[in-house]
């Protein structure tokens, strides 16, 4: 029998294998429960928490369209990418009124496409020759249900589970307009899985209050007790022991983040040799291997957030205006402490800790259109996964990326705006604009 190999317990990866999998609290059964309620369900959380693990796990990938947003995207490139995994070539556009419209055509080559042609009874003609190659019907296919009531039949033909990952990347006002889309497709009996990075709850029924009700939320997060059972696990089949010490270290230092425990602790059972599974049962302490581990993995983060902070600086060179209120507000978020990041940092707070050390007062209405532009500002200047993200139901700033405490801990940032002789201005503005709006 092949020996377990370090990688195959610890450390990041894209599937997650069975043997080491654990069930936090008891998700996996609500999951499966969720998926036969006939309702949407929302999956989220911080960066790096295990929502596509869950999904997938839960959710066979062979009964899945999965589409997966990019900058840019919106809800007929969400139906236009949908349709193309079926096999069905669509060509949406959204008219003045906002309703969608386009045409699509069902390709019978792809055994999804068989599928629907036969459940849907459809027959098309190339050259005026009756042919099962395809079928073409062209319709408005708008956010009412009569408008989608074409492109939902096609969905539910499939008998396929529809996953819109990386939602957190599309605008704000295409998440909205998403929401509405959503809300109809339920009407049809077509129901979706969301992905996405943020922290508060209750997104999608913010933006659309009709989805109250017809969708449920899965909050991803990681208890001490839930990393302690990935850390006692990974042992278990490594044939090692960690001492309670070290297990705490462990678990303090990931901030509640599976995926940071997990590079910790791959890069610390490297530091002490530990490749595979072992026969002599070594017990692991806390001593240099941990700090070691710690500076390595604060190193690996060094280009993320170097870009970060440039990244950043370089935005705020390109804001026609709006510069002070970034500025001022980058200084608190690197000032602040780790439970106020993790907690949220209300608006009204900020505004206070800004105005302590501002030399002019912001005004509340600035501070706030700055807070509602971070996922745009952050998205258009290349900043990927988000590191801050603002709820405008809650009012509080998080932190979404929880290595960025951890780098802030253990490694060395020198964050350009905390130099003494940091001075930035506008000077990109007029050659290369930036525009948050």
């Amino acid at each position: 029998m092949t020996r377990v190999r370090l990688n195959d317990v610890f450390g990041m990866r894209v599937q997650v294998d069975p043997r080491f999998y654990v069930d936090r609290g008891g998700l996996d059964q609500r999951l499966a429960w969720l998926l036969k309620a006939d309702r949407h369900v929302v999956i989220h959380g911080d960066s790096k928490q295990g929502k596509s693990w869950l999904r997938s796990r839960i959710l066979d990938p062979t009964q899945t369209i999965l589409v997966q947003c990019q900058p840019g995207a919106t809800p007929e490139s969400i139906l236009t990418e949908a349709l193309g995994a079926l096999g069905v070539r669509a060509e949406i556009s959204r008219r003045e009124s906002g309703a969608l419209e386009g045409t699509l055509e069902i390709s019978a080559k792809a055994s999804a496409g068989m599928k629907i042609l036969a459940k849907l009874g459809l027959s098309g003609k190339v050259g005026g020759k009756a042919t099962a190659e395809t079928a073409t019907e062209t319709a408005p296919m708008g956010q009412t249900p009569g408008d989608l009531n074409w492109v939902a039949k096609v969905l539910a033909a499939s008998e396929m589970r529809l996953v819109i990952e990386d939602f957190h990347y599309m605008a704000e006002e295409e998440r909205k307009e998403t929401a509405f889309l959503l809300k109809s497709l339920g009407d049809y009996g077509v129901f979706a899985v969301v992905v996405g990075v943020w922290s508060h709850d209750h997104l999608l029924s913010y933006y659309n209050g009709d989805l109250e009700g017809r969708i449920e939320d899965i909050h991803l997060r990681w208890s001490n007790e839930d990393l302690e059972g990935v850390l006692k696990l990974g042992a278990e089949q490594l044939g090692i022991a960690f001492s309670a010490g070290l297990r705490e270290d462990l678990v303090s230092d990931a901030y509640g983040n599976v995926g940071l425990l997990q590079r910790m602790t791959e890069a610390l059972c490297r530091e002490e040799g530990i490749l595979e599974a072992r026969d002599d049962s070594p017990f692991l302490t806390i001593g240099d291997a941990l700090h070691n581990s710690r500076a390595t993995v604060a190193n690996s983060m060094r280009g993320r957030y170097e870009s970060f902070a440039d990244n950043f600086v370089r935005g705020l060179r390109r804001l026609p205006n709006g510069l002070e209120v970034y500025r001022l507000l980058l200084q608190l978020i690197t000032e602040a402490s780790d439970a106020d990041l993790e907690d949220g940092l209300p608006r009204d707070e900020l505004l206070g800790r800004i105005n302590d050390v501002s030399a002019t007062k912001i005004r509340q209405s600035d501070l706030t259109g700055a807070l509602t532009r971070l996922d745009r500002l952050q998205t258009r200047i290349g900043i990927r996964p988000p590191v801050l993200a603002f709820s405008r139901d809650t009012n509080r700033l998080w932190i979404v990326d929880k290595s960025f405490l951890f780098f802030r801990k253990y490694g060395t940032p020198n964050w350009p705006w905390l130099e003494v002789d940091f001075a930035v201005t506008n000077d990109l503005a007029a050659t290369d604009p930036l525009e948050a709006d």
